[in-house]
């Protein structure tokens, strides 16, 4: 007996230096504040969906890179001549998660989706311009627009020109297919969502992680409490900033703060009273003391803003000082719209966004202070959805615009603003049809004093960049110059 079991020890020892012991699992567990309302990118603007799925599980034919460049993708690369007509080019061997091959007629039956009406795609202005759609072969396609459109590879960017199967429409909203690095595993409403390796992925090296699961932790306190007691490795969106100076100071931690396209506003419905009359949403502006909401609501951290265009836009513009604090002012605008005694209002705001209700306090109170009365009012998010966006069932509100160069917003009356300028819509159809640098920044310098002067909503401040993670984590974007996560390149360092 004593022979075999030596026998034995020998044979597992042989073993253990043939097959060395295989290396630890790349997991990641990160907190995020709001649940998507679903997982299909063509059906919802939310940035929660966003940060889960763009990049991660579905890609576009181009990508905008973390430096903020457009870069070729799923598309190895393009041509075009003369601005109306672009031919991308197929990266072969790119394989959908259900094992198909993406083709050319999958990115032009996925762009006519997107075209349909009825459909209801939540941007279908991205792809107004296109007249056309040739596939030429498997790997080659061409667009052929009505007119020169200057952000035409950036919309084919977007979150919402992702690439999917036709045979995968129907479970876009709770098991998208794509292309991306990582398959959604699982779902627990309420809890989790669940991501796995793409063990097939076209980007030869990734990704470097084999899970990924997102908790919905909305609550910044209950956030960091999970981070400080393991129970996720990191917070990507949900930290209080008046955490941050402690945990700079913590060895376990590290924090990336960095820039975003997350303009914070606050709305004003232009087609509800008082606020149809411009004198009053020029009263509210000059009634609030943006540095010192930064100061109370975010304790410093994020810059003042003056229009839609963030810093991150190469046609940035500094109009934070264009319409300054001014009580005496306000009044005085006030009493000349026929409110000498100020009138009560209506601030919509949704918890499971922090800064909303710290942002609404602040100019609660500030507000106050020129006559205009403002009750706080939290509602869900998905009651957000449905009666802010949808429905413009609101006097104020407060939330934060993550999509890159969404100027186009206001350009369009049925937007939730409502704002209807002729004048602007002008100014706007002539930029995108300018593929000048020089005289599209001149367009875009006057399309940011347009709405200085229109004053729709009261631009506020630029949510920062603001991740903490354990120690040892690597690859995490510092900027987003749009609004992903993209977790292709992230791991713990060996």
């Amino acid at each position: 007996m004593r022979r075999v079991v030596g026998l034995l020890l020998v044979v597992l020892a042989a073993c253990s230096v043939a097959f060395p012991a295989a290396a630890p699992a790349q997991n990641l567990v990160v907190q995020v504040a709001t649940e998507p309302p679903g997982l299909d990118l063509t059906a919802t603007p939310a940035s929660a969906t966003a940060a889960v799925v763009f990049y991660n599980v579905q890609e576009a034919l181009v990508k905008v890179d973390r430096h903020g460049k457009i870069v070729p993708w799923l598309a190895e690369r393009w041509h075009t001549a003369d601005n109306k007509n672009y031919t991308f080019f197929l990266k072969r061997g790119v394989r959908f998660h259900n094992g198909r091959e993406l083709k050319a007629t999958d990115v032009k039956f996925v762009i006519d989706r997107a075209m349909n009406p009825e459909t209801k795609h939540p941007y279908p202005g991205y792809y107004e311009a296109i007249g056309d759609i040739i596939v030429k072969d498997d790997y080659t396609i061409t667009f052929t627009l009505k007119s020169t459109t200057a952000n035409f590879l950036l919309n084919m960017a977007r979150q919402g020109s992702v690439m999917y199967p036709r045979e995968g429409v129907e479970t876009l909203k709770s098991e998208p297919i794509g292309t991306g690095p990582y398959k959604v595993a699982e779902w627990v409403r309420g809890d989790r969502i669940v991501l796995v390796k793409n063990p097939e992925y076209h980007v030869k090296g990734l990704p470097k992680l084999d899970r990924v699961t997102y908790r919905f932790i909305p609550d910044p306190n209950a956030a960091l409490a999970a981070l400080k007691a393991g129970d996720i490795d990191a917070a990507m969106f949900g930290i209080g900033p008046e955490h941050v100076p402690d945990l700079q100071k913590d060895g376990r931690f590290q924090v990336i703060i960095g820039e975003t396209t997350n303009d914070v506003i606050m709305s004003m419905n232009n087609s509800r009273k008082p606020y149809t009359d411009v004198r009053v949403r020029r009263a509210i502006t000059h009634g609030i003391n943006k540095p010192e909401v930064v100061k109370g609501a975010m304790f410093g951290l994020g810059r003042v803003l003056g229009t839609n265009v963030d810093p991150l836009n190469p046609y940035f513009v500094d109009m934070s000082g264009a319409m300054p604090h001014d009580a005496a002012k306000a009044k005085k605008l006030l009493a000349e719209a026929g409110y000498p005694n100020g009138f009560e209002t209506v601030l919509k705001v949704a918890p499971q966004y922090y800064y909303t209700v710290r942002t609404g306090e602040v100019i609660a109170d500030q507000l106050g202070k020129i006559g205009v009365k403002v009750k706080i009012e939290q509602i869900e998010w998905g009651q957000w959805l449905s009666r802010v966006w949808k429905d413009a069932e609101y006097d104020l509100t407060i939330i934060g615009h993550a999509e890159a160069w969404d100027i186009a917003n206001y350009a369009k009356p049925t937007y939730y603003f409502r704002y209807d300028s002729a004048e602007f819509q002008k100014l706007f159809k002539e930029s995108e049809v300018t593929v000048d640098d020089k005289a599209r920044r001149e367009l875009y310098v006057r399309m940011q004093k347009k709405l200085v002067e229109d004053a729709p909503v009261v631009w506020l401040y630029i949510h920062p960049r603001l991740a903490v993670t354990k120690k040892g984590l690597q690859g995490l974007w510092k900027d987003l110059p749009l609004p992903a996560f993209d977790l292709s390149e992230v791991a713990w360092a060996k």
